[in-house]
């Protein structure tokens, strides 16, 4: 049988190897921890008392406190005082806040992660330098 020729890690790239994989624990848990959910948003925002309005036509209208006096206005204009217009509007502006929502999340959530990478990587690098300037000084005293 012929003996291959397998590269040999010594014991400073196996200690690195393993502090760079033990680096990726805390930048887990930092994903697991800063993750934004929109329904946690929107959880947090239903506490809130409902808008009343007095909508002619219709009488007081309760809409989600969610909903901007914007958002209300036009909601209110388009349903032209029928109630259950107003309720389409509202279950409309909801779907479309949710996905607003869902959108920002995503993008927070993806800018998470590459800042973590980002870090991560910079650690591991920086931990990798610091091992090869070390070695290359302790060379020199070697001579």
């Amino acid at each position: 049988m012929e003996k291959r020729n397998a590269v040999r890690l010594n014991g400073w790239q196996r200690l690195w190897i393993a502090a760079a994989v033990l680096f990726l624990i805390p930048a887990a848990a930092t994903i697991v921890a800063e993750w934004d959910s929109a329904s946690a948003w929107v959880r947090d925002l239903e506490v809130a008392a409902p808008t009343r309005v007095a909508v002619e036509g219709v009488g007081d209208v309760e809409f989600p406190a969610t909903m901007s006096p914007e958002a209300i206005d036009i909601v209110t204009r388009a349903g032209n005082g029928s109630a259950e217009a107003i309720r389409a509007g509202v279950r409309a502006w909801d779907v479309e806040f949710r996905r607003a929502l869902d959108t920002q999340a995503a993008a927070l959530n993806r800018l998470l992660v590459m800042r973590v990478l980002g870090y991560w990587v910079a650690g591991v690098v920086g931990l990798y330098l610091i091992g090869w300037l070390a070695s290359w000084v302790r060379r020199g005293f070697g001579k």
